[in-house]
């Protein structure tokens, strides 16, 4: 009989450590997270510890979405949570922080842990919906969360980050407080190789004229250089600084050159 686990991704807080992902294969810039094989990674520890099958039976991702940010366009976060709803077959709840209903909104993290603690505790409390409770997280916050839940006789995991580089990113209260895990943790940058995303090469066909041409992109659109040039450029105006450039990108978002440089700069390990 295979294990029950339900997966719990605070996605803030994954989001502001894959910076130590990057630094433990020393990359400089172009890692992406595969995020098809996080649930793989979680399902193959756990069955290795127990020696049994494990079924994961939920993948659910907590995040956040500002309603209104000047200068800020939110579509390619929101391109971001459908993709992992419909290609990666996550559960996703986002959280809306919104000014114009709560003059004193509530942090980012802080809204996440409210959401996250709330669906564990629910799904504890139905019989039968999991045996383990696996967390990808790293604040002390959530301590009394995992307390709760392993009195509901469930079994808990941790999944985290080291601190890398100088990097604390996970609470060192959440690691070693008693009685809030019952297997070893798995550390992401342990296994930064493993939930790498790999674009393979193929040969594809274009939408538009059928010419075959070999690319990384896996979208359900595909368009060769020829028809990216005529059939699909355009110009548009960057969601951050409003300048306009030609492009062939077709997604809701548009950054221009510069704007992409300088992102890019940005998170760049110094």
């Amino acid at each position: 009989m295979s294990v029950k686990t339900m997966i719990f991704v605070d996605g803030a807080w994954l989001y502001h450590g894959r910076q130590a992902l990057f630094e433990a294969l020393n990359e400089q810039e172009g890692f992406e997270i595969d995020y098809k094989r996080i649930p793989e990674l979680i399902a193959h520890d756990i069955s290795e510890w127990l020696g049994t099958d494990v079924d994961i039976v939920r993948t659910c991702y907590f995040g956040t979405v500002p309603a209104i940010r000047p200068g800020y366009n939110p579509a390619k976060q929101r391109a971001f949570y459908d993709f992992l709803a419909m290609q990666c077959a996550y559960d996703t709840e986002i959280v809306e922080n919104d000014p114009r209903r709560d003059p004193q909104p509530r942090t980012e993290d802080k809204s996440v842990h409210v959401a996250l603690a709330s669906a564990m505790m629910q799904y504890a409390a139905i019989p039968g919906a999991f045996d383990v409770a696996a967390l990808i997280g790293g604040d002390a916050d959530y301590i009394p969360l995992l307390r709760r839940v392993r009195n509901f006789g469930k079994r808990v995991q941790l999944v985290a980050i080291n601190n890398v580089g100088g990097r604390f990113t996970t609470s060192a209260a959440l690691l070693t407080t008693p009685g809030i895990q019952d297997l070893p943790p798995i550390f992401l940058d342990e296994h930064a190789k493993d939930i790498r995303l790999v674009r393979e090469e193929q040969r594809r066909p274009c939408k538009n004229c059928g010419k075959e041409e070999a690319t990384t992109w896996a979208g359900p659109d595909f368009f060769c250089a020829d028809c990216r040039g005529t059939h699909r450029k355009q110009l548009r105006a960057c969601d951050t600084c409003g300048r306009e450039e030609e492009t062939a990108w077709d997604k809701p978002y548009f950054y221009c050159s510069e704007c992409r440089r300088e992102h890019r700069q940005e998170v760049r390990p110094t």
